[in-house]
């Protein structure tokens, strides 16, 4: 229902503002231009790469592991009540206030945890390509989006010209019709077979103009383009039919399984996985970290001033070594490997069934364009045939040989073999992309 009104909404625009877009040169947009357009503004490539932006601070964070831990503290208090005094003979307790500066620095660096920071620096890398690979399949998804959608519309755009010319010739073909009856050459119902058939030509072509303009509408809502600005493609991008080169379906398969983005981001993903096991299994290990600390004090019951106090009688250093062996820790480690596990192996079947998807994908778009080819080839002689049977069906009933039914079915097969010549043609074009999309080859150039 949302799709509908968007449809809706536009083309109640283009009504709205018909008067405004006449004195208005309509934009011409390329298939470079959609596609740029595309990539620049599609909402799930945006969020991809905002995810990879965020994977190459887990890398940076990764490196910096391996530097110490540093922190400055300092503290002031003011002390009101019985407390110890420090007096030439001893303590003594007394009812005093007391202000108080304390502050310290405190270093430490972790030596060894189980090679659980090499673990970690492995796998944000891993992570990092693996989001950079699903990028570039989120680019090519986009390309094959915009550029299937700018093709239809061209396939329109050569269909609503036929279905033009058909009204054109038709209506020619009436007002020699109408001649010919008023001569008494040709029976009155001739004309009025011919009117009634213009008609219906009109309907079709009305049908024409408005799949032209719902395609178009779907294609401003793929490139999130202003509704109200008017815009036509360019008719002579893809003119070009594709080399027709004999493709082995075991060389696709091969070069689909190097090339596939999808594919290498699940293998990647699989190699994080099994590197995670790794990193978890640190747990089981003995960490070594060192540390230093730095402290110091002032206190205002203490007749010695601010510098005696704090860089002469109360400065402490201390240095030292903390081993931690673990011993048990209730199968949290265990069973956070046993999970990890259980994920690598869901991450192999992933890539195992992609992989099987991708035989099938290649396969279909394999089977399609060489079907493809064979259709255009049918299509094209089919469409020199019907011409010429036009042709003389259109001199024989001109010289009054044959009858209205056969020029018009004469008529009928032309236009029918004109638009399958032009859909089998921009399905050619349509199949040669979809064998690169499913390959991993497709690119914007």
């Amino acid at each position: 229902m949302f799709h509908k009104n968007i449809l809706f909404a536009f083309l109640f625009s283009l009504l709205s503002y018909s008067g405004f877009s006449q004195n208005q040169q309509e934009k011409v947009i390329s298939l470079q231009e959609a596609i740029a357009i595309g990539l620049d503004r599609n909402v799930s490539l945006r969020q991809a790469e905002n995810q990879l932006m965020s994977l190459s601070m887990d890398q940076t964070q990764a490196k910096m592991a391996y530097l110490p831990n540093v922190s400055l503290n300092v503290r002031a208090t003011r002390q009101v009540g019985q407390q110890f005094q420090l007096v030439e003979d001893g303590f003594e307790i007394s009812n005093v206030q007391a202000d108080r500066l304390s502050g310290g620095l405190s270093a430490s660096l972790s030596v060894f945890e189980g090679f659980n920071r090499q673990n970690q620096m492995r796998i944000s890398n891993l992570e990092f390509k693996a989001q950079s690979e699903g990028i570039e399949r989120e680019r090519q998804n986009v390309i094959f989006l915009v550029a299937q959608q700018y093709l239809q519309i061209l396939l329109d755009q050569q269909l609503l010209e036929i279905a033009k010319k058909n009204v054109e010739n038709q209506k020619n073909q009436l007002d020699r019709i109408e001649g010919f009856a008023n001569t008494g050459l040709r029976p009155q119902a001739d004309f009025f077979t011919q009117n009634a058939a213009v008609k219906q030509l009109e309907l079709e072509l009305i049908e024409a103009e408005n799949t032209l303009l719902l395609d178009k509408a779907q294609l401003t809502q793929i490139l999130q383009l202003n509704p109200l600005e008017m815009y036509k493609v360019s008719s002579d991008e893809l003119m070009e039919l594709p080399q027709n080169q004999k493709l082995e379906l075991a060389e696709l398969f091969n070069l689909a399984i190097e090339n596939r983005a999808d594919l290498k981001q699940l293998r990647f993903r699989t190699q994080s996985a099994d590197q995670n096991i790794e990193s978890l299994k640190s747990g089981y290990l003995p960490s070594l970290r060192a540390f230093y600390e730095y402290g110091t004090q002032y206190s205002s019951l203490n007749t010695l001033n601010y510098k005696e106090q704090l860089l002469d009688l109360y400065p402490t250093n201390v240095v030292g070594l903390n081993l931690s062996i673990p011993l048990f820790n209730n199968y949290i480690n265990k069973a956070n490997v046993a999970r990890a596990k259980v994920q690598l192996y869901n991450t192999e079947l992933d890539y195992e069934n992609t992989e099987r998807l991708i035989f099938q994908d290649v396969q279909n778009a394999y089977l399609n364009y060489n079907a493809a080819i064979k259709r255009f080839e049918v299509s094209n002689s089919a469409f020199e045939a019907a011409e010429e049977a036009y042709k003389v069906q259109e001199e024989r009933y001109n010289a009054g040989i044959a009858n209205l039914a056969d020029l018009s079915l004469a008529n009928q097969e032309f236009v029918t073999a004109s638009a399958n010549k032009e859909q089998a043609r921009f399905t050619l074009i349509f199949q040669e992309m979809i064998v690169e999309y499913q390959v991993g080859t497709l690119e914007f150039k």
